[in-house]
């Protein structure tokens, strides 16, 4: 468990280096569109999809002998980004945006092959009993990692960002990576159970899951819930950009996501693994949509520069939250004997995590000459954006109904819970949970 969250730590802290946040900047740097940006954070997640392939391997060969190698491939492939300063000084940028997807796509189609590997691996690694706590602990983990990593990029970065920078970035990537990939060599897992191999096609496999109604509907809400989620995000950064705002500013800003995940995550670990994962969808999906449509408020002035930091608080404690809630559902859901369910629910996430921001990029692209003045009102597309998707919230909090574990306490009831201590302090004013 100590090693998995080490592993964790590096990897996550390297792959900030080379995020989809500093990619854009690069990206934008180059003169890129909100089509472009939609597609470049695409291929982040899409070609995890391409992991249905390596399904088979694990079941026959074990997990580690399909991540090693693959992770091997993918941080190597890291070391590609180091030319992409040097290609910039010397050709036009559109050249350059296409290598850099083009990289971005080859060291995440050899990282989501070996990836296939690893929730499974952490299933092996997890007890029953301790699943919201440990993944508690293992993400406040990595977001701590993920803060500290992105402060410093937007301390060094400033408010200029040459490109001399952007190589220091992308080299430490590669040595952060390495360190991951060094440390997986240590890991355990149960063996490999020949009886446990499927037979089945890659489409009789997603029949197989799509048929137990229990993942139907999971599947079902999270490529929901993760589209939503996902939609917004690249533009966030292209819309701060236009607001004058600086690259360092900018990534100070998203590091608050982890800040807020990290003060979060413990508290709904344990909230969960007690009254279960109903609460947690409800009041995080009311918390996502007043995050997402609070971003109507934000300009370019001094009231706007600490909203900004406090929706991308806000936005990682609701976010983590879900995330806590969502992982407990698979992880109790999916049997050791079938582990290869919780890679299907996962590459069927991914596939509506791509493709959200190449939507979203299209209808800020059709809809960018889009100005509505009415009084005190003034509204552009990205702000069309913001309302549309901060209303669309509503589906994955009806759709939570059909997640229902045995008996979980009721949202009002861990909302009394929870503001329990307020109510010793200042009394019983009112009752906000059914007698």
């Amino acid at each position: 468990m100590a090693l998995v969250i080490f592993c964790a730590v590096f990897g996550v802290a390297g792959a900030t280096c080379i995020s989809i946040n500093i990619l854009s900047l690069v990206a934008i740097k180059l003169g890129a569109g909100n089509i472009y940006l939609g597609l470049l954070a695409a291929s982040v997640t899409a070609p995890l999809v391409l992991g249905i392939f390596s399904m088979k391997a694990i079941e026959k060969y074990g997990k580690l002998k399909v991540l090693i190698p693959w992770t091997a491939a993918s941080t190597l492939l890291v070391t590609l980004y180091l030319v992409i300063p040097h290609i910039a000084k010397n050709y036009r940028p559109v050249i350059v945006l296409a290598c850099l997807f083009s990289i971005q796509i080859l060291i995440n189609i050899c990282g989501s092959i070996g990836n296939t590997a690893w929730f499974p691996l952490l299933q092996d690694t997890t007890p029953v009993r301790l699943t919201g706590r440990f993944f508690a602990r293992l993400r406040t983990s990595w977001q701590f990692a993920s803060v500290i990593t992105v402060i410093s990029i937007a301390i060094f970065l400033g408010k200029s960002s040459a490109w001399w920078k952007f190589e220091i970035i992308f080299a430490a990537a590669f040595v952060l990576l390495l360190i991951r990939f060094i440390l997986l060599l240590f890991i355990s897992e149960k063996p490999p159970q020949p009886h446990h191999i499927s037979q089945q096609s890659i489409i009789g496999r997603f029949k197989e899951v799509f048929k137990i109604k229990q993942l139907r509907y999971c599947i079902i809400y999270l490529g929901c819930y993760s589209f939503l989620a996902a939609a917004p995000e690249p533009f966030k950064i292209k819309m701060l950009k236009q607001l004058h705002y600086s690259s360092g500013f900018i990534l100070a800003a998203t590091s608050m996501f982890g800040v807020g995940a990290i003060l979060s995550l413990r508290f709904w670990g344990k909230l969960a693994d007690r009254f279960g994962n109903r609460a947690i969808f409800s009041i995080s999906h009311i918390g996502m949509i007043v995050t997402t449509i609070l971003w109507l408020v934000i300009d370019d002035n001094i009231f706007s520069k600490t909203m900004v930091f406090i929706l991308y608080f806000s936005f990682g404690i609701f976010h983590s939250g879900n995330g806590i809630a969502q992982t407990r559902y698979v992880l109790h859901s999916v049997p050791d004997s079938k582990q290869n369910y919780i890679n299907i629910i996962n590459f069927t996430t991914f596939a509506f995590i791509s493709i959200a921001p190449i939507i979203t990029g299209l209808l800020l692209a059709v809809t960018k000459n889009l100005n509505f003045s009415s009084g005190a009102v003034n509204l552009n597309n990205y702000h069309v954006m913001f309302i549309v998707i901060g209303a669309l919230f509503v589906v994955p909090h009806i759709l939570r109904r059909n997640l229902r574990v045995g008996k979980e306490k009721s949202t009002s009831n861990v909302v009394a819970f929870v503001v329990r201590p307020l109510r010793n302090i200042f009394g019983p004013f009112k009752r906000i949970n059914k007698k």
